[in-house]
């Protein structure tokens, strides 16, 4: 879900390259789309202009792009976007730079400046608008947590692969206080997460205090989408997942077979401004996904997967100079799809904090961000959907496909049988089973994969959870494994560095500032 899931749309989704996965983005994962329409740019006299007011500086506030310099290209929101909002003003004197940074390195086919061109935030109609629902388009079920059980659910919806709203399934984490765009900020507020990505894959950072910033005072259209893919790496912010616990409605992930290090991105921590969002997709590797969100709402759309690729992603009606970006999907795309093919059953739905989703494996969808929200969402591989994954990831991730076989073999060998039985019913020969030379004719990333073959897992290096009914009788792994901690409960194993051992983020970087940074 991100898959999604890097920034508000995968890389290779992005209509100059572009998934969080999604997160929901948007890592990446590998996701697709097409060129963008509306490539020209603004004349090299209006890029110097929106310079020119996204650098000025006052005592107090200060400006971001807002320049009124006409478009010269299309980038239209049927027809819309003469009236744009006034220039947004920063409390910061260098948010509107690193915005300006970020936009720019994001989005190459249109200037900085034409961010609002469609003038969204005058009008809230589209954020507001309620789902009519009928013979088409009907509502994504819904059951609350109290009324369920993770075997009902099991049984009834994560087999069956449908869709689902679990309303109230994470009301009790401490994320639902700790979330808060305020409360983010006084933990975070010198720490850069990632806000987009460019065109050749590099993450784009801003420091929150400046993300912050721009959400609140933000007039985009389609805003930048926080969208972060680091959380269990990176030190300073892995606090987050003390914040949080995968709900017991989904106890299986056998991805967690594979040490971290190696495994495929399945986690991701995003925050979206009101009106940014997902183009509609499917996430990497027929991965299915839950998303909870603590703060905020979201208006989801999905399709079955049965559904073709051009129909749902509105390919045969987007009218030439249009945008297709979250915001103009759900304003004046979907409601084309829909008269165009009235057979097409649509699945709509709006998620509220608390709430979380299950988005089954290979299912489209899309969202929108009504309100600013703070959401996590996980991918992750179980038995319902063991089968879809294991044929995708052979064939697009040889090499993790290799490590997760050889360490089934090891640990969980009923699913290593299921894997090895997949293989020879489809007359499918591992890399380690195929002649020198003799490579896969749709292989499309083993090249590139950074695993290697020698790495070899103990059982300290696995994460026990998830894996519940797949190992080996008897089998301990994670920290259960250890064998010379002493009589005392085993402590966590450490594969990178410890929360602990991280110097306090706020008085360090206090240091290093200028005074003026903050006036």
């Amino acid at each position: 879900m991100q898959k999604g899931r890097g920034d508000s749309r995968p890389p290779t989704s992005r209509r100059a390259s572009v998934s969080p996965t999604g997160g929901s983005s948007s890592t990446a994962a590998p996701r697709s789309g097409s060129p963008r329409e509306d490539s020209s740019p603004s004349t090299p006299q209006g890029r110097v202009q929106a310079r020119s007011a996204e650098g000025r500086r006052s005592s107090s506030l200060h400006s971001s792009s807002g320049s009124s310099q006409p478009r010269q290209g299309g980038r239209t929101a049927k027809g819309r976007g003469s009236k744009r909002p006034p220039p947004s003003r920063y409390r910061h004197r260098r948010t509107a730079g690193e915005v300006l940074r970020c936009k720019k390195g994001k989005r190459t086919d249109i200037s900085p400046s034409d961010w609002d061109s469609c003038g969204y935030a005058l009008r809230d109609d589209v954020l507001t608008r309620p789902i009519s629902y009928d013979s088409q388009t009907v509502p994504i079920p819904r059951v609350k947590r109290q009324d369920i059980t993770p075997e009902w659910l099991y049984e009834n919806v994560s087999c069956k692969h449908r869709p689902i709203i679990v309303e109230g399934a994470c009301a009790d984490w401490p994320a639902m206080q700790r979330w808060s765009i305020d409360a983010l900020e006084e933990r975070f507020r010198h720490v850069a997460f990632k806000v987009a990505k460019d065109d050749k894959g590099k993450k784009l950072r801003m420091k929150f205090k400046y993300y912050a910033d721009y959400l609140r005072n933000q007039h985009d259209d389609s805003p930048l989408y926080l969208f972060e893919t680091n959380v269990d790496d990176n030190g300073y912010i892995r606090f987050l997942n003390h914040d949080f616990e995968v709900p017991d409605l989904f106890p299986h992930d056998y991805f967690a077979l594979v040490n971290h290090d190696s495994r495929p991105p399945f986690r991701w921590f995003c925050i979206g401004p009101k009106r940014s969002g997902t183009t509609v997709h499917t996430d990497p590797l027929g991965t299915a996904a839950w998303n909870a969100v603590t703060h905020g709402r979201k208006h989801w759309v999905l399709f079955d997967p049965k559904e073709s690729r051009r129909i749902v992603k509105g390919k045969d009606v987007i009218r030439s100079g249009e945008d297709d970006e979250a915001i103009m999907y759900f304003d004046f795309i979907l409601p084309r799809i829909k008269k165009a093919h009235p057979e097409l059953k649509v699945y709509e739905g709006i998620q509220g904090p608390g709430d979380v989703i299950f988005v089954p494996g290979e299912w489209w969808h899309g969202v929108l961000n009504l309100e600013d929200c703070v959401a996590v969402t996980q991918n992750f591989c179980g038995p319902d959907n063991f089968d879809t994954v294991w044929r995708q990831i052979r064939k697009q991730r040889e090499k993790v496909a290799y490590l997760w076989l050889r360490n089934m073999k090891r640990y969980a060998p009923a699913l290593y049988e299921k894997a090895t039985s997949l293989n020879r019913r489809d007359g499918f020969k591992m890399r380690h089973e195929r002649a020198p030379g003799e490579k896969l004719s749709s292989c499309s990333s083993s090249s590139s994969e950074s695993s290697s073959d020698s790495s070899s897992d103990e059982a300290v290096d696995l994460d026990p959870a998830g894996l519940q009914g797949a190992l080996r009788p008897g089998l301990k792994v994670g920290g259960a494994a250890f064998q010379h901690q002493g009589s005392i409960p085993a402590p966590c194993h450490v594969s990178s560095v410890r929360p602990e051992a991280i110097p306090n983020v706020e008085a360090n970087s206090a240091k290093r500032r200028r005074v003026v940074e903050d006036q």
